[in-house]
């Protein structure tokens, strides 16, 4: 209940860009939790983790770039979570096919 809280907030209290910092703090998040065998593409893995974490930095801190640059980062990790639960979702069903026969 709290996990879907945390990825469902849409910070509305908050001011634009604090709004935009509260999501990328939620896409590094996303992104260090994330299975890296789920993730096909390591060049696109490689382009949001520069988006999102300040790679010279100690500790994943994240990454201190323009608006434009924290809007579309954390837009692209909000996307590709939801690519990424459609992806399991049909490999599951058609697994799921393959047992029928």
């Amino acid at each position: 209940m709290i996990e879907e809280r945390r990825r469902q907030d849409r910070f509305l209290d908050l001011h634009y860009d604090d709004i935009l910092w509260a999501n990328m703090i939620r896409a590094q998040q996303d992104l260090l939790m994330m299975d890296r065998k789920e993730m096909t593409d390591d060049v696109l893995y490689d382009l949001l983790k520069m988006g999102v974490l300040d790679w010279e930095a100690p500790n994943d801190r994240l990454n201190q770039t323009t608006p434009a640059m924290r809007h579309s980062t954390a837009m692209m990790m909000r996307m590709l979570s939801r690519v990424m639960l459609l992806e399991a979702k049909v490999r599951s069903a058609s697994c799921s096919s393959y047992d029928i026969n």
